[in-house]
């Protein structure tokens, strides 16, 4: 519930006004509790005084002036007058036998009262109370008087305080009177105190006011008091700190729009509710809309494209980059090369999603050329390039069966002639058996894979069968750990066409006695192939770039030793269609270890 706020200086005015109150109220409180204190206590040392010489006098007249005691009624009225005080004589028996101001015979009997009956025990009596008789709050003193004989009497003097309340009253009236004017007056001092105080603070609070508004080029004046002056100081830096990051924060933000409109690729930053927070002009051009009107849409509102929502709930399910290819059919095909990564807010907690598009039609249709003419020409180049193969086998066996031939000289001649052309003949169709193995592998992709249950310890052992010949010819041993027991999904013909090409490769680079081992086993559900050489060797500046087509390390040895430099760009694109990777470890001198992982391997 709103509760309305009141000023500081309607809390600070109130504050002093009733100190001020309170502390007056106290005051006059204690002076005319203390003044009538006094009044009462100087007239009862009086009134003690007077009723001491009356008992001495009454004493006397009756001990020595043998006065009687029915003239002791006389005696207080002559001596009553004299002192302007009332006096009264009782007898034991509590009957009054004189008094200056009233008839005796009409007093009633005074037995019962506190200050005499104090008296007659023969200490001083002392009474304050209303008296009937007189009409007056009257003050009383009764003292012994011949306490030793058989009949004692009392002497009591009584004054009357009803002029000291009527002066304590006198007083009060006085002091209320004084304490209003300095109420008034300390009320006014206190405002104009209070004002002195709130004046600089709302002074400070309209200057933070303009600071809201966006004013941060405003500056508050520095009070007369150290704090204030502290606190408007401390304000000022401030705003000039925010006004300083606020323009930092605007040029970094014009330099990002700058970026994003220059930006051929889009980019799409979305929240958790799939809600556009930005987009630039590139992405809003994909997808036919004008950028301004797209902020806070839900992005599958513009993107409207099966591939692209399954690759969004992948992007939004995982904190990892994401990436692929997507086709978007409007008046022309456009395919995209889509890019995701996470965005963070300032508390490092993930606030949506970052998606950047690229447009690489271009480059997917010049790739396709590619393919296509790499498949054209190798199959126009194997028919006549097998032919002539043919037609040289034919020639070398009638050179070798013809005894007839001419010298055996030009015979030899003509078989190397004949042999060079074999060679080389054969290299061209390795490396058209391997075009073709890489266009059928590339036309593969992105189609429903095959894959069957297979052992991956048949596919090893048939490669190391198919090589054994090879490698016993040079002395280098090979090993194989893989259990029978290892099986896989996967396409039998290619693995065995990925793990061949990589015992080939360590053959042709392994000296001789090295030996080369395959290991395979499973991890975590992955099978993992390791096929390991002691030979020369890679230098680490080429491995990035030894799975590129047509890459060689060592290009005369390659070509002395039939190398097409396919193999390791066909083993790639092979590990690639079973979802898996395939890593290299080398160092010069020191021998090659390759590593293929593919997914969903058992154990049987």
């Amino acid at each position: 519930m709103y509760r309305k706020k009141t000023k500081l200086i309607w809390r600070i005015f109130p504050s002093f006004l009733i100190i001020i109150l309170v502390s007056l109220s106290v005051e006059a409180w204690y002076s005319t509790s203390y003044f009538k204190s006094y009044f009462l206590e100087t007239a009862q040392k009086e009134l003690l005084v007077r009723a001491s010489l009356m008992q001495d006098q009454i004493a006397h007249a009756l001990s020595v002036d043998g006065v009687a005691s029915q003239q002791i009624d006389t005696l207080c009225k002559n001596l009553g007058e004299k002192i302007q005080t009332r006096i009264t004589v009782i007898l034991h028996s509590g009957e009054v036998i004189g008094d200056s101001l009233a008839k005796v015979d009409t007093m009633e009997n005074h037995r019962e009262r506190p200050e005499i009956k104090t008296a007659f025990s023969g200490e001083k009596g002392m009474a304050v109370r209303y008296s009937p008789t007189l009409d007056q709050k009257m003050m009383y003193i009764a003292l012994p008087i011949d306490q030793n004989s058989s009949d004692p009497l009392v002497v009591r003097t009584a004054i009357s305080i009803s002029h000291i309340d009527a002066k304590v009253e006198s007083m009060r009236n006085s002091i209320a009177l004084v304490l209003l004017l300095t109420t008034v007056i300390a009320a006014l001092a206190s405002l104009y105190v209070s004002r002195r105080i709130t004046r600089p603070v709302e002074l400070m609070r309209r200057g933070a006011r303009e600071f809201s508004k966006g004013n941060l080029t405003n500056r508050l004046s520095y009070p007369d008091t150290e704090e204030l002056s502290q606190l408007a100081k401390a304000m000022n830096y401030m705003a000039a700190e925010l006004n300083k990051k606020i323009m930092d924060v605007k040029n970094h933000s014009r330099e990002l729009e700058a970026v994003h409109t220059s930006m051929e690729e889009g980019v799409i930053a979305i929240n958790a509710q799939e809600q556009i927070i930005t987009i630039n002009k590139a992405a809003a051009k994909i997808f036919d809309f004008p950028p301004e009107t797209l902020k806070e849409k839900h992005v599958l509102e513009v993107a409207r494209n099966y591939d692209f929502q399954v690759f969004l709930k992948k992007a939004l399910a995982t904190a990892e980059p994401v990436e692929d290819d997507i086709v978007i059919d409007s008046d022309e095909r456009m395919v995209l090369n889509i890019h995701s990564t996470v965005l963070y807010d300032t508390h490092d907690e993930r606030m949506g999603t970052l998606v950047i598009f690229r447009d690489i039609t271009r480059i997917r249709l010049l790739e396709t050329m590619h393919k296509d003419f790499a498949a054209n020409v190798s199959h126009e180049l194997k028919t006549p390039l097998t032919t002539i193969k043919g037609f040289i086998e034919t020639l070398i066996q009638m050179t070798q069966e013809s005894s007839g031939a001419p010298d055996q000289a030009s015979a030899a001649q003509y078989s190397r002639f004949l042999g060079i052309i074999e060679k080389n003949v054969n290299r061209m169709v390795r490396l058209i058996d391997d075009l073709l193995s890489l266009s059928r592998l590339e036309r593969l992709k992105g189609t429903d894979i095959q894959l069957e249950t297979h052992s991956l310890a048949d596919s090893i052992y048939k490669v190391v069968r198919f090589c054994a010949d090879r490698a016993q010819s040079r002395g280098i041993t090979m090993e194989v750990h893989c259990p029978e027991t290892i099986v896989g999904m996967v396409d039998p013909t290619l693995i065995e066409q990925a793990v061949y090409n990589l015992v080939d490769n360590a053959l042709k680079y392994s000296g001789e006695g090295t030996s080369i081992t395959i290991d395979a086993a499973l991890k975590e559900d992955n099978i993992e192939i390791q096929v390991k050489d002691t030979g020369q060797g890679i230098d680490t500046t080429h491995l990035p770039k030894i799975f590129n087509r047509f890459y060689r390390v060592d290009k005369g040895r390659s070509r002395d030793q039939g190398g097409t430099g396919l193999g390791l760009a066909i083993v790639k694109h092979i590990v690639q269609y079973h979802n898996g990777r395939i890593e290299v470890e080398s160092r010069r001198g020191k021998g090659t270890c390759f590593t293929i992982t593919l997914p969903g391997g058992t154990d049987v």
